[in-house]
Parts: C-alpha cells; structure tokens; sequence
C-alpha cells in the first residue's frame, strides 16, 4: 500500500513537471507573428490558400509552424539559408512570381536581424530583375 502511493506520488509530480514544461516551451516561441494571403502561395513544399495565418518558429534553426487561423491546417517549412535581415524592407513574407506560381522567397525578420530564405533566386532571375518584383505581404508580430 505504502509502495502504491509512493508511486502515485511520483506520476503525480511528473505529470505537474511535463506540464509546466510544455507551456513553458510554447510560450518562449522565437517569433510569432500573423499574416494574411490575398492569393496562393508555395511556402516550400506546402501550397497555401488565400486567407489568414500564424507563423512560429521556436529556433533559428529549426522549421517554421504555418497555421492557418483557425488552426485546421498546419505546415511546417524550413530554410535553406538564414542571412541578415534587410533594414530597408518590414518584417514580411517575400513573394513573388516563378513562371505561373507565387512562392514565398524569404521571410524578412526585422526586429531580429534575420532573414529566412525558402526559395533563393536563381542566377538569371537575379539579371532579370526579378529581385524587385517581390512583394511585402507584412507580418503583425505578437508582443512578448
């Protein structure tokens, strides 16, 4: 009897511990921002409708978490390269248009000096000046 409950005791306390962890964990997310689509887009090998999205990513180096706003669907997209971010740009997704498509080519993180690159330009995109054509589909960050 005395051993059952010493054991009870245990699981009880590991339960408590697991649990305060996990939302410590999600709650020190690296970023966590939203956006909006207005159109497709190819975010790695995920296609995402038109409509509203959180991202979140808890390292630098690992994947960001797409959502969609209503927590249906969930994609998980991870950078090629990471490089600093450009000053002159907000923090946004940058999209433009490869042959019929819009993908996202970076993700622009100001306030962190980063930028996520997902689909780097290809040399002759870079002479035909496909660089400018990108568009800033904003991020709305979420304060700490």
């Amino acid at each position: 009897m005395k051993r059952t409950l010493s054991v009870l005791k245990l699981w009880i306390v590991a339960a408590v511990a697991a649990s305060a962890l996990s939302g410590t964990a999600s709650a020190q997310s690296l970023v966590k921002g939203s956006f909006t689509l207005p159109y497709e887009v190819h975010f790695g090998k995920a296609v995402l409708a038109p409509g509203s999205y959180t991202i979140t990513m808890d390292s630098g180096r690992g994947p960001a978490t797409i959502r969609t706003s209503t927590g249906a669907g969930r994609a998980l997209v991870m950078a090629l390269a990471v490089d600093r971010a450009r000053v002159d740009l907000p923090t946004a997704l940058l999209i433009s248009q490869r042959e019929s498509q819009r993908v996202v080519r970076s993700f622009n993180w100001r306030e962190g000096d980063a930028a996520f690159v997902y689909e780097p330009f290809t040399e002759a995109e870079r002479r035909l000046g496909k660089i400018d054509d990108s568009v800033a589909v904003p991020i709305l960050m979420a304060q700490k």
